[in-house]
């Protein structure tokens, strides 16, 4: 029987799933408070209730009686009790009245005294009244026999009701089955959040991937994107960028450096299974950070479908005879193609034109020989590709390449969807997972963080 692993939970996932289905949580409250009402209004049906009270007393009693007499009395009015409970009366009733008896009889004796309370509840006021007179009229007919030696007192004539005995829903009643109802839509919405077979934390990929893990990017503030990091995106060259952020990517680069001394990988591609990971932003600030300790590095956008490296080198003019596409059909020459970034100090081979026959143009010997001089002239070729769950394209480059960098986005694509890719790929060419917008929640600020930024 397999375990559930609690420590896999991640507070922000959870927390964030249920403020993203908070119109959920609320309509499962409406559903909670308007089901109450609609039952009482429309399922149950209203009753009246109509009541009297008597009182047995033996004959003879009177105030100055014996404790002994008194006790008498109540025994015998707990025997009344079950006679005007009966079948028997009941019958009587029903003849008298003519047809069946609908309503409900209670009958309860008060606590230590010798009153009973007799109340019949129906679906309409007259019917219960009626019913109660009757009963009234024919119990004699059951006692007299039975007990000749009481006196029965009305302490309260049967009455006419006027209210129904079971009002609708009261607003604080409703307000709680709404209050239920979404709480237990937020119950299941954790529950599936927990449940989803996504990577969470950076502890998933090492339990979970058919991969390890390389490299952790942490998701950076909101709040100090919306004071400049939407236009220029998310660059190191920004000095908006947070501590956590630009740290994430000097350990990949370092990481990469040993690699490349190590095993001798120069051109890596990096890839993902869906779009929308963060894939190119993890490229170009790879290339940044490997730029900044010195080396040469170039970034080849060899996702000729979707190109978007172009959008974060917005100082570069990218004109047709620059365009990567244009050096794979033989219309423009190596030196065109490179084009150089004096903010970054990397290098970029790309495109802005979408091209759909893309499977055919990375299959070229230009892009083949192309990739080959990169590789010559620089420390490290990066190459984003297409994501693997669109397009065979990264297993395509791989071929011709050292090795494959893949980059996971926290709780966005299954785990078995990301398995089912890596299988896919030579284990001597896998470098590694980055998994990226990572989001915790923390319980307070690292100062020492804080004053990096």
């Amino acid at each position: 029987m397999k375990t559930i692993d609690f420590k896999r939970a991640n507070a922000f996932t959870l927390v964030m799933d249920v403020l993203y289905n908070w119109w959920v949580i609320i309509l499962a409250g409406i559903v909670g408070f308007c089901g109450c009402q609609i039952y009482y209004l429309a399922v149950k049906k209203q009753t009246y209730t109509s009541s009297m009270t008597i009182a047995v007393n033996l004959s003879g009693y009177t105030t100055s009686a014996t404790s002994t007499s008194l006790s008498r009395t109540i025994e015998i009015s707990e025997t009344y009790q079950s006679v005007l409970s009966s079948s028997t009366l009941k019958a009587l009733v029903e003849k008298d009245m003519g047809q069946p008896m609908t309503g409900s009889v209670s009958v309860r004796q008060k606590e230590k005294t010798n009153l009973i309370d007799i109340a019949v509840t129906d679906i309409s006021s007259q019917k219960a009244y009626d019913t109660l007179k009757s009963i009234y009229k024919n119990y004699p007919k059951i006692t007299d026999n039975s007990f000749s030696n009481i006196i029965i007192s009305v302490i309260s004539a049967p009455f006419l009701p006027t209210s129904v005995s079971n009002p609708s829903a009261s607003m604080a009643y409703s307000l709680v089955f709404g209050v239920l109802g979404a709480l237990i839509c937020t119950a299941l919405i954790l529950l599936i959040s927990f449940m989803r077979d996504t990577v969470k934390n950076p502890s998933d990929v090492d339990d979970m991937l058919e991969c390890k893990l390389f490299g952790s990017v942490y998701h950076v503030n909101k709040r100090k994107r919306k004071i400049g990091l939407k236009n220029d995106g998310l660059l190191l060259t920004n000095p908006l960028i947070d501590y956590t952020f630009r740290n994430s990517f000097s350990e990949i680069a370092i990481k990469l450096e040993s690699i490349q001394r190590t095993k001798h990988m120069k051109s890596i591609v990096v890839t993902s299974v869906a779009e929308n990971e963060g894939k190119t932003t993890i490229i170009v600030n790879i290339a940044i950070s490997l730029a900044a300790m010195g080396k040469k590095v170039v970034i080849v956008d060899s996702d000729l479908k979707l190109p978007a490296v172009y959008k974060f080198f917005k100082q570069i003019e990218i004109k047709p005879e620059n365009d990567i596409y244009s050096y794979i059909t033989g219309t423009t020459d190596y030196e065109s193609v490179v084009l150089h970034d004096k903010v970054t100090d990397v290098n970029i081979v790309c495109g802005t034109e979408k091209h759909f026959n893309s499977a055919k143009a990375l299959g070229e010997e230009n892009y083949i020989n192309l990739l080959h001089k990169l590789e010559k002239d620089f420390d490290f070729v990066l190459i984003d590709s297409p994501p693997g769950g669109v397009a065979v394209d990264a297993e395509t480059i791989c071929e011709y390449c050292d090795g494959m960098l893949f980059v996971v986005r926290q709780d966005y694509v299954s785990v078995e969807a990301i398995n089912d890719y890596i299988i896919n790929i030579k284990s001597d060419k896998l470098v590694g997972c980055v998994l990226n917008d990572i989001s915790e929640l923390r319980s307070k600020k690292n100062p020492e963080v804080e004053a990096q930024i």
